[in-house]
């Protein structure tokens, strides 16, 4: 195999292989989690940022569940 066709491979290889492509959740499945992250971490203060840490990792583990969590409760005061 000469220098050109091996430098042919590499090139053309990126486009012969397929692509893995992963579908999002549903937006049903987003509002979900978003609803339910608001019920388990809402505002503590007026002003406060959009997206809390605490908020925002809770949202993200619902998507990873694809929305199969239990309704939270909400926090005590």
């Amino acid at each position: 195999m000469g220098k050109s066709a091996l430098i042919l491979l590499v090139a053309v290889a990126p486009v012969i292989v397929p692509i893995e492509a992963f579908a999002g959740p549903s937006a049903e499945v987003a509002r979900k989690c978003l609803h339910f992250s608001y019920i388990a971490h809402p505002y503590k203060r007026p002003g406060s940022v959009r997206m809390s840490g605490d908020r925002q990792a809770y949202f993200k583990d619902c998507i990873a569940k694809d929305g199969n969590v239990t309704e939270p409760l909400p926090p005590k005061e």
